[in-house]
Protein backbone atom coordinates (compact mmCIF):
# COMPACT_ATOMS: atom_id res chain seq x y z
CA UNK A 1 0.00 0.00 0.00
CA UNK A 2 1.24 3.37 -0.98
CA UNK A 3 2.01 5.52 2.08
CA UNK A 4 0.99 9.45 1.58
CA UNK A 5 3.18 11.85 0.82
CA UNK A 6 3.89 14.34 3.57
CA UNK A 7 5.51 17.80 3.33
CA UNK A 8 7.08 18.80 6.93
CA UNK A 9 6.94 22.97 7.49
CA UNK A 10 9.28 24.78 9.47
CA UNK A 11 9.57 27.92 10.00
CA UNK A 12 12.78 29.55 11.10
CA UNK A 13 14.12 33.05 12.01
CA UNK A 14 17.34 32.68 13.30
CA UNK A 15 18.08 29.31 14.85
CA UNK A 16 21.69 28.52 13.75
CA UNK A 17 21.93 26.91 17.30
CA UNK A 18 19.03 24.42 16.94
CA UNK A 19 18.06 24.24 13.26
CA UNK A 20 20.78 21.50 12.55
CA UNK A 21 19.50 19.14 15.18
CA UNK A 22 15.94 19.56 13.88
CA UNK A 23 16.65 18.77 10.78
CA UNK A 24 18.89 15.73 11.51
CA UNK A 25 15.52 14.23 13.50
CA UNK A 26 13.91 15.17 10.68
CA UNK A 27 15.52 13.47 8.08
CA UNK A 28 16.13 10.69 10.37
CA UNK A 29 11.81 9.65 10.82
CA UNK A 30 10.94 5.84 10.29
CA UNK A 31 8.91 7.11 7.47
CA UNK A 32 9.62 6.10 4.18
CA UNK A 33 12.42 8.43 2.78
CA UNK A 34 10.80 9.26 -1.01
CA UNK A 35 7.16 10.12 0.41
CA UNK A 36 8.83 12.97 2.87
CA UNK A 37 9.86 16.77 1.56
CA UNK A 38 11.01 19.07 4.13
CA UNK A 39 10.43 22.73 3.54
CA UNK A 40 12.01 25.19 5.57
CA UNK A 41 10.97 28.73 5.55
CA UNK A 42 13.13 31.42 6.63
CA UNK A 43 11.86 35.12 8.06
CA UNK A 44 14.76 36.68 6.73
CA UNK A 45 17.41 35.01 9.84
CA UNK A 46 20.40 37.89 9.93
CA UNK A 47 22.67 34.77 11.87
CA UNK A 48 23.94 31.56 10.25
CA UNK A 49 20.37 29.72 9.74
CA UNK A 50 20.39 30.09 6.13
CA UNK A 51 24.00 28.50 5.36
CA UNK A 52 23.16 25.68 7.96
CA UNK A 53 19.88 24.46 6.15
CA UNK A 54 21.66 24.82 2.62
CA UNK A 55 24.37 23.24 3.54
CA UNK A 56 22.12 20.33 4.82
CA UNK A 57 20.09 20.50 1.54
CA UNK A 58 23.40 20.12 -1.08
CA UNK A 59 23.58 16.81 1.02
CA UNK A 60 19.77 16.06 1.02
CA UNK A 61 17.42 17.02 -2.11
CA UNK A 62 14.49 16.66 0.36
CA UNK A 63 15.49 19.97 2.04
CA UNK A 64 14.36 22.73 0.71
CA UNK A 65 14.75 26.86 2.23
CA UNK A 66 12.42 29.35 1.09
CA UNK A 67 12.28 33.09 1.84
CA UNK A 68 9.37 34.51 4.06
CA UNK A 69 9.64 37.63 4.17
CA UNK A 70 6.54 38.24 6.14
CA UNK A 71 8.92 36.62 8.87
CA UNK A 72 6.19 35.45 11.59
CA UNK A 73 5.81 32.32 11.78
CA UNK A 74 2.05 32.25 10.42
CA UNK A 75 2.92 33.60 6.93
CA UNK A 76 5.52 30.82 7.41
CA UNK A 77 3.05 28.30 7.34
CA UNK A 78 0.73 29.89 4.44
CA UNK A 79 3.83 29.83 1.83
CA UNK A 80 4.45 26.55 3.23
CA UNK A 81 1.11 25.31 2.59
CA UNK A 82 0.75 26.99 -0.81
CA UNK A 83 3.89 25.22 -2.12
CA UNK A 84 3.53 21.82 -0.38
CA UNK A 85 3.38 18.79 -3.03
CA UNK A 86 2.53 16.24 0.21
CA UNK A 87 -0.96 15.02 0.72
CA UNK A 88 0.03 15.44 4.37
CA UNK A 89 1.66 18.74 6.12
CA UNK A 90 3.33 18.00 9.59
CA UNK A 91 4.32 21.58 11.11
CA UNK A 92 7.95 21.19 12.64
CA UNK A 93 9.17 23.92 15.09
CA UNK A 94 12.70 24.72 14.57
CA UNK A 95 13.23 25.15 18.41
CA UNK A 96 12.52 21.08 18.84
CA UNK A 97 13.79 17.80 17.93
CA UNK A 98 11.84 15.00 17.21
CA UNK A 99 12.09 11.10 17.51
CA UNK A 100 11.86 8.31 14.44
CA UNK A 101 8.27 7.68 14.35
CA UNK A 102 6.94 11.53 15.40
CA UNK A 103 5.52 11.81 11.47
CA UNK A 104 4.56 8.01 11.01
CA UNK A 105 2.54 8.00 14.17
CA UNK A 106 0.98 11.62 12.85
CA UNK A 107 0.31 9.93 9.45
CA UNK A 108 -1.61 6.47 11.19
CA UNK A 109 -3.59 8.84 12.89
CA UNK A 110 -4.68 10.86 10.11
CA UNK A 111 -5.22 7.69 7.80
CA UNK A 112 -7.27 6.10 10.52
CA UNK A 113 -9.91 8.99 10.34
CA UNK A 114 -9.53 9.55 14.04
CA UNK A 115 -9.04 13.36 13.41
CA UNK A 116 -8.50 16.05 11.11
CA UNK A 117 -5.35 17.11 13.20
CA UNK A 118 -2.80 15.62 15.45
CA UNK A 119 -0.59 16.83 17.95
CA UNK A 120 1.48 16.01 20.93
CA UNK A 121 2.67 17.21 23.83
CA UNK A 122 4.75 20.72 24.30
CA UNK A 123 7.60 18.83 26.59
CA UNK A 124 10.03 21.55 27.42
CA UNK A 125 13.64 21.12 28.11
CA UNK A 126 16.41 23.83 28.22
CA UNK A 127 19.93 24.77 27.64
CA UNK A 128 20.80 26.52 30.66
CA UNK A 129 19.33 26.21 34.26
CA UNK A 130 17.25 28.77 34.08
CA UNK A 131 15.70 27.38 30.68
CA UNK A 132 15.09 23.31 32.53
CA UNK A 133 13.73 25.78 35.17
CA UNK A 134 11.03 27.07 33.16
CA UNK A 135 10.40 23.66 31.59
CA UNK A 136 9.96 22.46 34.89
CA UNK A 137 7.31 24.81 35.36
CA UNK A 138 5.45 24.49 32.00
CA UNK A 139 4.91 21.03 32.91
CA UNK A 140 2.84 22.05 36.36
CA UNK A 141 -0.83 23.33 36.54
CA UNK A 142 0.62 26.43 38.25
CA UNK A 143 2.50 27.19 35.04
CA UNK A 144 0.39 25.71 32.52
CA UNK A 145 -2.61 25.63 34.26
CA UNK A 146 -5.43 23.03 32.31
CA UNK A 147 -3.63 22.67 29.49
CA UNK A 148 -3.93 19.38 27.55
CA UNK A 149 -1.29 20.06 25.31
CA UNK A 150 1.21 20.32 28.31
CA UNK A 151 -0.30 18.05 31.12
CA UNK A 152 -2.64 15.09 29.14
CA UNK A 153 -0.92 11.41 29.94
CA UNK A 154 -3.25 9.82 27.91
CA UNK A 155 -4.47 10.12 24.11
CA UNK A 156 -7.50 12.51 24.21
CA UNK A 157 -9.24 14.89 22.06
CA UNK A 158 -8.30 18.44 23.03
CA UNK A 159 -9.38 22.04 22.35
CA UNK A 160 -5.75 22.21 20.82
CA UNK A 161 -2.69 20.64 20.30
CA UNK A 162 1.40 21.32 20.09
CA UNK A 163 2.35 21.96 16.31
CA UNK A 164 0.04 19.75 14.18
CA UNK A 165 -0.79 17.52 10.96
CA UNK A 166 -3.46 18.21 9.09
CA UNK A 167 -4.56 16.97 5.40
CA UNK A 168 -3.41 20.01 3.03
CA UNK A 169 -7.11 20.08 1.52
CA UNK A 170 -7.99 20.98 5.42
CA UNK A 171 -5.97 23.82 5.39
CA UNK A 172 -6.73 24.69 2.11
CA UNK A 173 -10.42 24.95 3.43
CA UNK A 174 -9.45 26.61 6.10
CA UNK A 175 -7.95 29.41 4.26
CA UNK A 176 -4.81 28.96 6.31
CA UNK A 177 -3.41 30.77 9.31
CA UNK A 178 -4.33 34.07 10.22
CA UNK A 179 -1.61 36.41 10.31
CA UNK A 180 -3.12 38.68 12.56
CA UNK A 181 -3.71 36.52 15.29
CA UNK A 182 0.81 35.92 15.43
CA UNK A 183 1.75 34.27 18.29
CA UNK A 184 -2.02 32.58 18.84
CA UNK A 185 -2.39 31.72 15.29
CA UNK A 186 -2.31 27.74 16.15
CA UNK A 187 -5.14 28.30 19.14
CA UNK A 188 -7.00 30.50 16.52
CA UNK A 189 -6.74 28.19 13.73
CA UNK A 190 -7.84 25.09 15.88
CA UNK A 191 -11.09 26.99 17.03
CA UNK A 192 -11.48 27.33 13.47
CA UNK A 193 -11.39 23.82 12.76
CA UNK A 194 -13.64 23.07 15.97
CA UNK A 195 -15.89 25.09 14.46
CA UNK A 196 -16.18 23.47 11.42
CA UNK A 197 -16.81 19.97 13.34
CA UNK A 198 -12.92 19.09 12.82
CA UNK A 199 -11.50 16.96 15.83
CA UNK A 200 -8.52 17.52 17.68
CA UNK A 201 -6.50 14.58 18.72
CA UNK A 202 -3.91 14.33 21.31
CA UNK A 203 -1.33 12.02 21.42
CA UNK A 204 1.18 12.08 24.08
CA UNK A 205 3.71 9.63 22.91
CA UNK A 206 3.91 11.37 19.99
CA UNK A 207 8.54 12.19 20.52
CA UNK A 208 9.41 15.55 20.27
CA UNK A 209 11.01 17.57 22.93
CA UNK A 210 10.83 21.67 22.81
CA UNK A 211 13.57 24.34 23.83
CA UNK A 212 12.20 26.74 26.37
CA UNK A 213 13.39 30.41 26.84
CA UNK A 214 16.34 30.17 28.33
CA UNK A 215 16.73 34.03 29.51
CA UNK A 216 14.65 35.94 31.84
CA UNK A 217 14.28 38.93 29.36
CA UNK A 218 13.10 36.17 26.44
CA UNK A 219 10.38 34.41 28.66
CA UNK A 220 9.00 37.67 29.59
CA UNK A 221 8.81 39.31 26.16
CA UNK A 222 7.42 35.93 25.33
CA UNK A 223 4.60 35.89 27.46
CA UNK A 224 4.05 39.76 26.79
CA UNK A 225 3.37 38.99 23.34
CA UNK A 226 0.78 35.42 24.21
CA UNK A 227 -1.07 37.64 26.36
CA UNK A 228 -1.59 40.19 24.14
CA UNK A 229 -2.63 38.15 20.95
CA UNK A 230 -5.43 36.03 23.22
CA UNK A 231 -7.24 39.47 23.28
CA UNK A 232 -7.38 39.51 19.59
CA UNK A 233 -8.21 36.33 19.19
CA UNK A 234 -11.35 36.58 21.54
CA UNK A 235 -12.06 39.77 20.06
CA UNK A 236 -12.45 37.44 16.51
CA UNK A 237 -13.48 34.51 18.85
CA UNK A 238 -15.48 35.84 21.85
CA UNK A 239 -16.27 32.54 22.50
CA UNK A 240 -13.16 30.86 22.82
CA UNK A 241 -12.27 32.13 26.62
CA UNK A 242 -10.97 29.74 28.97
CA UNK A 243 -10.29 29.75 32.44
CA UNK A 244 -6.84 29.47 32.58
CA UNK A 245 -6.43 32.63 29.98
CA UNK A 246 -8.20 34.64 32.61
CA UNK A 247 -6.81 34.05 35.75
CA UNK A 248 -3.80 35.74 35.76
CA UNK A 249 -5.39 38.73 34.31
CA UNK A 250 -8.00 38.62 37.17
CA UNK A 251 -4.84 38.12 40.12
CA UNK A 252 -3.44 41.30 38.29
CA UNK A 253 -6.33 43.43 38.63
CA UNK A 254 -7.03 41.93 41.98
CA UNK A 255 -3.65 42.65 43.57
CA UNK A 256 -3.61 46.68 42.08
CA UNK A 257 -7.09 47.47 42.92
CA UNK A 258 -6.07 45.96 46.81
CA UNK A 259 -2.77 48.31 45.93
CA UNK A 260 -4.68 51.21 45.95
CA UNK A 261 -6.68 50.60 48.83
CA UNK A 262 -3.59 50.37 51.22
CA UNK A 263 -4.31 53.77 52.98
CA UNK A 264 -7.07 52.36 54.37
CA UNK A 265 -6.25 48.90 55.02
CA UNK A 266 -3.65 46.70 54.38
CA UNK A 267 -5.31 43.22 55.37
CA UNK A 268 -6.94 42.43 51.95
CA UNK A 269 -3.88 43.00 50.11
CA UNK A 270 -1.42 40.95 52.86
CA UNK A 271 -4.11 38.29 52.72
CA UNK A 272 -4.71 37.87 48.63
CA UNK A 273 -0.86 38.18 48.08
CA UNK A 274 -0.30 35.45 50.99
CA UNK A 275 -2.09 33.36 48.83
CA UNK A 276 -0.64 33.75 46.18
CA UNK A 277 2.57 33.88 47.36
CA UNK A 278 1.71 30.63 49.10
CA UNK A 279 0.45 28.69 46.16
CA UNK A 280 3.96 30.21 44.22
CA UNK A 281 6.63 28.65 47.04
CA UNK A 282 4.28 25.02 46.77
CA UNK A 283 4.30 24.68 43.22
CA UNK A 284 7.86 25.61 43.31
CA UNK A 285 8.64 22.74 45.80
CA UNK A 286 6.30 20.13 43.73
CA UNK A 287 8.45 21.26 40.52
CA UNK A 288 11.55 20.88 42.10
CA UNK A 289 11.01 17.92 43.94
CA UNK A 290 9.94 16.23 40.10
CA UNK A 291 12.61 18.24 37.97
CA UNK A 292 15.28 18.45 40.43
CA UNK A 293 16.22 20.75 43.26
CA UNK A 294 18.91 23.09 40.96
CA UNK A 295 15.52 24.35 39.70
CA UNK A 296 14.07 25.85 42.86
CA UNK A 297 15.31 28.84 43.47
CA UNK A 298 14.72 29.99 39.90
CA UNK A 299 11.34 29.12 39.87
CA UNK A 300 9.41 31.29 42.02
CA UNK A 301 10.68 34.19 39.58
CA UNK A 302 9.68 32.41 36.61
CA UNK A 303 5.65 31.57 37.81
CA UNK A 304 5.62 35.02 38.59
CA UNK A 305 6.74 36.19 35.08
CA UNK A 306 4.64 34.29 33.09
CA UNK A 307 1.30 35.00 34.93
CA UNK A 308 2.23 38.75 34.75
CA UNK A 309 4.16 39.23 31.79
CA UNK A 310 0.81 37.65 30.15
CA UNK A 311 -1.19 39.92 32.64
CA UNK A 312 0.28 43.08 31.28
CA UNK A 313 0.48 41.98 27.59
CA UNK A 314 -3.62 40.82 28.23
CA UNK A 315 -4.93 44.15 29.59
CA UNK A 316 -2.35 46.26 27.68
CA UNK A 317 -3.95 45.17 24.53
CA UNK A 318 -7.18 45.41 25.95
CA UNK A 319 -6.62 49.14 26.30
CA UNK A 320 -4.91 49.62 22.91
CA UNK A 321 -7.69 48.43 20.98
CA UNK A 322 -10.00 49.93 23.24
CA UNK A 323 -11.93 46.57 23.84
CA UNK A 324 -13.03 43.88 26.69
CA UNK A 325 -13.90 40.56 24.39
CA UNK A 326 -14.42 39.01 27.82
CA UNK A 327 -18.11 37.09 27.69
CA UNK A 328 -18.10 34.98 30.39
CA UNK A 329 -21.24 33.45 29.70
CA UNK A 330 -19.27 31.15 27.22
CA UNK A 331 -16.70 29.70 29.81
CA UNK A 332 -18.79 26.85 30.74
CA UNK A 333 -18.54 25.13 27.36
CA UNK A 334 -15.11 26.43 27.08
CA UNK A 335 -14.47 24.72 29.74
CA UNK A 336 -16.42 21.29 28.58
CA UNK A 337 -13.91 21.45 25.60
CA UNK A 338 -11.10 21.59 27.32
CA UNK A 339 -12.05 18.95 29.52
CA UNK A 340 -13.21 16.88 26.71
CA UNK A 341 -11.98 17.55 23.16
CA UNK A 342 -15.44 18.57 21.75
CA UNK A 343 -18.07 20.88 20.74
CA UNK A 344 -21.56 20.89 20.28
CA UNK A 345 -20.33 20.90 16.55
CA UNK A 346 -17.38 17.91 17.07
CA UNK A 347 -18.38 14.52 17.25
CA UNK A 348 -16.50 12.72 19.55
CA UNK A 349 -16.38 10.05 17.16
CA UNK A 350 -17.11 9.36 13.29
Amino acid sequence: MTQPTVSILIPMRNEQDFITECLTSLRGQDYPAECIEILVMDGESTDRSCEVVNGIAAEDPRVQLITNPGRCQASAMNLGIEQARGEIIVRADAHAIYGPTYVSTCVKHLAEGKAENVGGLQRGTGTTPFGRAVAAALNTPLGAGNAPYRLATAVRYADTVWLGAWYRKTLVELGGYDVSMVPNEDYELNYRLRERGGRILLDPSLPSTYYTRSSPGRLWRQYFRYGKAKVRTLRAHPDSLVLRQLLPPVLLVTLAALCALLPLSPLPLAGIGGLYLLAIIIGSVQAARTSGWACLPFLPFIFCTIHFAWSIGFIWEMFRLRTFPIHLRHLPASERVVQQGTTDKTPATR
